[in-house]
């Protein structure tokens, strides 16, 4: 008797999951015509139809929910056999697979990434970015072995430190009668008065940046919400209002070379918590306290 796959049956708890196939791919780390046949095989050899698919939308069957639960159990089962066997095995060597949000990815990874491959050429560090909710879900469901986040954010249940305060400036165009104030720290009543820009919902980025800037400056929040923090610096270089930017941010190239100025906010009293963390359950805790400690060092 043939039995499902981990593979199968990761493929599926993906589907389950996304409802999407690309995204469901991406969270396996294959193509999705890999994942798609996958899924085939497994219905094959069950000899049911586990997915309901069309042109707008993916479903499950009452049958591939089901066997989908039972898949997230035996998943997690078979990654803590992995974890152990990789906790025997030399430090940070092999496959760890790291999940990460777009606000934090491309402003420290370019940087980090050469030193940790010299550090650790044996280390195959398998990178998924996404918005924080989906990351700790892939990290809970034993798809991602860590996570980079940015705290404030609910990580029950999951061991976090605390990488680097990340923190927070104001972006404002150089004709902007604020960028007057260069040498100053302005406050949350100067940039009340001016329209308010920021991330659209889905982004905690927005939600830190909404608790820094203060009720006044809250009420004047424009109804445009941008998707990338590369269209919000562009609206504000193009003189439509102003916005909140993380250190880590103005500090990489995205900002240069661009008709911003960039102020100090509040004596640098507001901030986020660039955080890594992972699942209380792992046993790998030396690996990733090794880690932990690389990323303090570099960042």
């Amino acid at each position: 008797m043939y039995h499902p796959t981990f593979k199968q049956l990761k493929y599926l708890l993906a589907v389950s999951n996304n409802l999407h196939f690309g995204k469901a791919a991406k969270e396996c780390f294959v193509s999705q015509s890999t994942l798609s046949s996958g899924i085939q095989e497994l219905e094959k050899l069950l000899n049911i139809k586990l997915i309901e698919r069309t042109k707008r939308r993916v479903l499950l069957t009452p049958l591939g929910e089901n066997i989908s639960e039972r898949s997230q159990k035996i998943i997690m089962e078979l990654n803590d056999v992995l974890d152990y066997a990789k906790s025997s095995q030399k430090i940070l060597s092999g496959e760890t697979r790291l999940g990460i949000i777009p606000t934090i990815a491309p402003y420290i990874l370019p940087q980090i990434m050469p030193k940790l491959n010299s550090k650790y050429p044996m280390l195959e560090l398998k990178l998924i970015e996404d918005q924080t909710a989906n990351i700790l879900k892939m990290l809970s469901n034993g798809s991602l072995d860590l996570a980079i986040i940015a705290k404030p954010y609910n990580t029950i249940n999951l061991t976090v430190l605390t990488l680097k305060k990340d923190f927070f400036y104001v972006a404002v165009p150089s004709n902007n009668p604020l960028a007057k104030k260069i040498n100053q720290s302005i406050n949350s009543h100067d940039i009340s008065k001016t329209n308010m820009l920021l991330l659209d919902e889905g982004h905690c980025l927005r939600d830190h940046a909404l608790e820094a800037c203060g009720p006044k400056a809250r009420a004047n929040v424009d109804a445009f919400k941008a998707t990338s923090l590369l269209t919000l610096v562009q609206m504000v270089a193009s003189g439509v209002g102003i916005t909140l930017l993380p250190e880590i941010v103005i500090n990489s190239q995205l900002v240069k070379n661009t008709k911003i100025r960039i102020l100090e906010y509040e004596n640098k009293k507001n901030y986020r918590e660039i955080c890594i963390c992972w699942r209380k359950s792992s046993p790998r805790i030396n690996e990733f306290n090794a880690l932990t400690s690389f990323f303090m060092k570099n960042l």
